[in-house]
């Protein structure tokens, strides 16, 4: 899926978003993030990013108006720390072109920024390995680890700790981004763990993974987090309500949301279900598949 590109000292790399499939909160940890197990998967929706050397500096451009183009960036961040530990001298400038909704829970950013370390380590040929990539990574944010290798994984500790999971056939889904952003911190300071709540387990999704159960697939969708969105965010509630009557194979909210989406039974059944809730005006509307383990 991350496809490089070389030509002299440029390179351009693809950023893919991600859905929870899975998202239990078990907890509080000492230093301040919470203790989560969580089935994220990859999908074909991506970034663009061109990346050139140039003689000193980090220049980031975007067309998105909304999206910062200094430190406050991940892009940045991934940039300034791979350049400070490793010794780099040079400079680079980099172009942006965002199609992943911001603040939807779907992880552009944090894709973005491990696109970064991983097209920085190819342009400068720094021999960073994949482990060593991941703990750049896991110094920038929590779900960034992930994106290094991509595809299926359950992760756990605060995201960082990486189990891939072999999924051998094709998804299809519909991601739904109903133009609400919302802020992951906002979502977590919000939750209120309750200990004596039972647990939901992964291992049924993970065994339905397996076998590419659609259907069972569907049924196991969870995410411990859609009761604090719902909360802060009724329209969302309102909106996952509509959305239940087009009968998909399971609908759930990805991450700390605002976007929704729906597993669907085949391509076809996507198509047709996009053109109503187009139709409908509830939001900006994907079809999309999941990156598939070779």
């Amino acid at each position: 899926m991350n496809k490089n590109n070389h030509e002299k000292n440029r390179i351009s790399l693809k950023a893919p978003a991600k859905i929870n499939l899975f998202l239990e909160v078990l907890g509080k940890r000492d230093d301040g993030y919470h203790e989560i197990e969580t089935v994220m998967q990859e999908i074909d929706l991506v970034d663009n990013l061109w990346f050139e050397e140039i003689q000193e500096g980090v220049k980031l451009k975007c067309e998105n108006g909304n999206i910062p183009l200094d430190e406050n960036n991940l892009v940045c961040k991934a940039t300034n720390l791979i350049m400070k530990e490793c010794g780099i001298k040079k400079g680079v400038l980099i172009n942006l072109e965002k199609k992943i909704p911001v603040g939807a829970g779907l992880g552009g950013g944090s894709s973005d920024a491990a696109a970064t370390l991983k097209a920085l380590n190819s342009l400068w040929k720094i021999g960073l390995n994949d482990i060593e990539l991941m703990e750049f990574a896991a110094k920038l944010g929590s779900d960034i680890p992930f994106f290094i290798n991509g595809k299926t994984s359950l992760c756990s500790g605060r995201g960082e700790k990486i189990l891939p999971v072999e999924v051998k056939s094709r998804l299809n889904y519909l991601v739904i981004f109903p133009n609400i952003k919302i802020s992951t911190i906002t979502i977590y300071k919000n939750l209120k763990i309750d200990l004596t709540k039972k647990r939901k387990d992964v291992s049924f999704l993970l065994n339905a993974l397996k076998y590419s159960n659609v259907t069972t697939i569907g049924k196991l969708l969870y995410n411990r987090l859609e009761k604090v969105i719902f909360k802060l965010y009724p329209d969302l509630l309102h909106i996952k309500s509509s959305l239940a009557c087009f009968n998909f194979c399971g609908l759930s909210i990805s991450g700390s949301g605002s976007a929704f989406f729906g597993l669907c039974n085949n391509r076809n059944q996507a198509e047709t279900i996009k053109k109503k809730i187009e139709l409908s005006g509830t939001g900006n509307v994907f079809i999309v598949t999941n990156v598939i383990t070779p």
